[in-house]
């Protein structure tokens, strides 16, 4: 090593005890901390409402408890047709009810003793497998004189307004004009005051009726060792004003003759969902998961009276009408071969 290098080895030495010696020596300094902002707590996302799943034989939730008046108060029909008018208070039907088993809320005003003013309200989903463009071609037509109907679909709901002339009123354009008119002016009402209400829900539709008028008489003929053709005979003689025609296609409203070679026929009814109005006591059983009763003296489309039957799987609710004595067959007997070819 050089006399250079080893001077500089020394003092490396001497620096580095010194250093050693002044950290060991002097006693730490406290250090001050400095200060930091706090931040605000973030908010917990409000949960989502939670969507109720009605069961497929359940009824679904009624509207504002049933109560027109919160749907709609009084004062806005007043003003809206520009005469008094008073809530009808019939009331509700026993039993199963078509509108109610859409999941809706129909309601009717009075005024110059002319039913003048209906309104109903379902949620969309309830009335989802409704061609609403083409249900009522008739009342929702810019034609229409009688019974004009306007169908507004918006914020998951479907509200129904239906308005029918009163004598000597001053109406502005055609009765389908003021239609449209009333429906701007109490649909947004409504629908305020029934979405403020409601909690969301969607109908489970697993097991609900489905059936073809052909295959079904053909399984009822077998099993009753008959033959029969099967007619999907519609629903109405007169039609119901629109909300009803939505209902029963909501509910998968059904209708078959079963017709033998003479002529006389089996009628049969199906209510899809229905079995909520469905007395269940008095009944025997059936094929299953069928229960069932007897309706004495039952009248058909035709005015004719025959034997009856009623009978549910506990989902749907089908209605023999009057089974013709001509046949030789019991409604009892009908209705085993009816609740076997359905549940095949």
């Amino acid at each position: 090593m050089s006399p250079r290098s080893a001077i500089a080895a020394v003092l490396t030495i001497a620096i580095a005890g010194v250093l050693v010696s002044c950290t060991t020596d002097v006693p730490p300094v406290a250090e001050t901390p400095s200060a930091t902002a706090t931040a605000a707590p973030t908010p917990a996302p409000a949960p989502a409402p939670e969507t109720l799943v009605v069961a497929p034989g359940a009824r679904p939730p009624v509207f504002l408890d049933g109560d027109c008046e919160r749907m709609l108060p009084l004062d806005v029909v007043e003003a809206t047709l520009g005469r008094a008018a008073e809530l009808d208070r019939a009331p509700e039907p026993e039993g199963y009810d078509v509108v109610a088993g859409a999941g809706g809320l129909s309601c009717l005003w009075w005024a110059d003793n002319v039913d003048g003013l209906r309104v109903a309200v379902f949620t969309a989903d309830s009335v989802s497998e409704v061609d609403l463009t083409t249900v009522d071609g008739w009342r929702a037509d810019p034609a229409c004189d009688w019974y004009c109907s306007v169908i507004i679909e918006r914020d998951g709901y479907v509200v129904v307004t239906t308005v029918n002339g009163f004598d000597g009123a001053d109406v502005a354009g055609s009765l389908h004009e003021e239609a449209l008119r009333v429906a701007e002016q109490v649909a947004p009402v409504a629908l305020a005051n029934v979405a403020a209400g409601d909690s969301r829900w969607v109908r489970d539709r697993t097991g609900w009726s489905d059936v073809d008028c052909s295959s079904l008489a053909a399984k009822v003929g077998t099993s009753l060792g008959r033959e029969f053709g099967g007619e999907d005979w519609g629903l109405y003689v007169d039609p119901p004003l629109t909300v009803g025609l939505i209902a029963d296609e909501a509910a998968r409203v059904w209708v078959c003759r079963f017709v033998d070679s003479s002529g006389h026929y089996i009628e049969a009814w199906g209510h899809a969902g229905a079995a909520w109005g469905f007395d269940a006591s008095s009944t025997e059983a059936m094929p299953r998961p069928w229960i069932g009763r007897i309706l004495e003296a039952d009248m058909r489309n035709d005015g004719n009276v025959g034997e009856g039957w009623e009978m549910s799987d506990g989902i749907n609710v089908v209605r023999l009408t009057g089974v013709p004595a001509e046949l030789g067959l019991g409604a009892r007997e009908v209705a085993a071969a009816l609740a076997t070819a359905l549940t095949d």
